[in-house]
């Protein structure tokens, strides 16, 4: 058995870019397949297909242990990898024909803080979504196909803002864990509403006592404004998603 408190070294370095790593080995949905001072990766089963599809989050100091993680992942599989240095990227695309799965890096944020941000009284009326409000999401949700988001409705991972009974936006949590997949309709934007249901998130986890955590492209200026102005930190290192299929 491999245990992450080996990376601390690294991962003191930009703990918040890691976080996500030691995030999920801590709520106990990823597994350490490799650890060492300079090198770990972890593996997240997919809930619906543990046999099929999984994620995996990697970090190292240099190609060398980039090499010794590709030799783990899987020959021929489908799957979605973090990694959380660039250098790898050229790599993982040679030896597994991945794309980025986001077009360009990101930059972790977490909420640090054990109170949650001021709650105000909510603009929006926010509630657990459910398969009946698929078609709404996936309209307005391009980046994951219909599968994925509805085994997020099933396992009650998304919730919407309502207006007067109306949907507004909506927020989830990621198969891996991070906040994500904030979308406010085109009708609803600049009246706050992108806040208030992140807030409700940042919320949520904590009373689940997990660390709010997720990733906003480096060149999402308004994102990027919105974490800092509910109190996230942002790390000063970059990861970049790719899939492979």
């Amino acid at each position: 058995m491999f245990d992450l408190s080996i990376c601390q070294e690294l991962f003191d370095r930009d703990p918040v870019r890691y976080l996500d790593m030691t995030e999920a080995v801590r709520r106990g949905i990823g597994t350490v397949l490799y650890a060492s001072p300079t090198a770990a990766l972890v593996d997240i089963p997919s809930p619906e297909q543990p046999d099929a599809f999984h994620t995996y989050l990697m970090c190292c100091a240099g190609l060398e242990e980039a090499t010794l993680l590709c030799g783990l992942l899987p020959a021929g599989g489908r799957f979605l990898l973090a990694a959380h240095e660039e250098f790898c990227v050229p790599l993982l695309k040679e030896r597994f024909g991945a794309t980025l799965f986001l077009e360009g890096a990101s930059y972790q944020a977490a909420y640090l803080r054990t109170q949650p941000p001021v709650l105000q009284d909510y603009v929006l009326a926010i509630r657990q979504l459910d398969v009946s409000d698929l078609p709404q999401v996936s309209a307005h949700y391009q980046l994951e196909g219909a599968d994925y988001l509805c085994s997020l409705l099933d396992r009650g991972q998304l919730f919407g803002g309502f207006q007067n009974g109306t949907l507004a936006g909506f927020v989830g949590r990621h198969a891996e864990g991070s906040i994500g997949l904030l979308e406010i309709l085109p009708q609803y934007r600049r009246q706050g509403f992108a806040t208030a249901l992140e807030r409700y998130m940042i919320d949520l986890e904590l009373s689940l006592c997990h660390i709010p955590f997720g990733q906003v492209l480096t060149d999402n200026a308004p994102s990027l404004a919105l974490q800092r102005s509910l109190g996230m930190t942002i790390s000063s290192g970059t990861l970049c998603w790719l899939s492979c299929d």
